[in-house]
């Protein structure tokens, strides 16, 4: 018989031991996304989250929604519309300055040559 000598130390907090409202247990998957709920993480990715999920995983969430209900609706208004909005703006600004970049280059070796 193999005597164990190192075990995993168990995280005693506040979502340890919790009970579901039937009284059973909670998995330890449950208690996990918890875990990151509480701490502002995504529950899928584990990147700083935006309610519940990250941008990308917020996106993906209304779009298999709107495909499960079978919307044609979009509401322009809601959170990760606009949120998704800013976001490419601010990657078009910065895609923009590249590009704008990489043609003052390429003008420059053409003058030159």
């Amino acid at each position: 018989m193999k005597i164990k000598k190192w075990s995993r130390k168990k995280i005693v907090d506040s979502f340890s031991g919790t009970l579901k409202a039937d009284g059973t247990p909670m998995s330890r998957q449950q208690i996990h996304m918890l875990r990151k709920k509480a701490r502002g993480l995504c529950l899928t990715c584990g990147e700083p989250a935006i309610g519940v999920y990250c941008l990308k995983h917020t996106i993906a969430a209304r779009e298999r929604m709107r495909r499960k209900l079978k919307y044609r609706r979009r509401l322009r208004n809601s959170a990760s519309y606009v949120l998704e909005k800013q976001g490419h703006t601010k990657n078009r600004g910065a895609r923009a300055v590249r590009v704008r970049l990489a043609r003052g280059k390429s003008r420059a070796t053409s003058k030159a040559a």
